[in-house]
């Protein structure tokens, strides 16, 4: 999420869920070649790797429904090893852990050229209703 609360993806709403099982699930979007990802690096337009992050938290809520309510607690591991340029198509994958702490999630993030990052990221799964914070 931005600042303003809007989603970093560009058009987010065009996420497809690619696959969702009992231990993974995936999605894919492609890269919108948008003021954001023109301004990244002038003269040489890639993606910001928050956006990889993003897809990746997206596969998660994706897998987790609306019925649980789980947000992201931590990265413990963060790897960006290719650019994505406007229009490549993103494919996000989580495999997801359940422990007693919350969720362990191995990301995987790949274009048509492969491999493009690597995550570890933890959530937290909440007892109670989702936390809106100060009002």
């Amino acid at each position: 999420m931005t600042a303003t609360g809007t989603p970093a993806v560009a058009n987010a709403a065009a996420f497809d869920v690619m696959r969702r099982n009992a231990h993974s699930a995936a999605v894919a979007f492609t890269a919108a070649a948008d003021p954001t990802v023109a301004g990244h690096y002038p003269g040489f337009p890639v993606l910001p790797g928050l956006f990889l992050v993003e897809a990746v938290d997206r596969a998660v809520q994706e897998w987790a429904g609306p019925a649980r309510d789980v947000g992201l607690l931590a990265m413990d591991r963060c790897r960006f090893r290719h650019p994505v340029f406007p229009d490549d198509r993103v494919f996000a994958d989580a495999e997801i852990t359940e422990t007693p702490e919350g969720l362990q999630v191995k990301g995987t993030v790949t274009t048509n050229r492969g491999r493009v990052a690597d995550l570890r990221l933890r959530y937290r799964i909440a007892a109670g209703p989702a936390f809106i914070g100060p009002g």
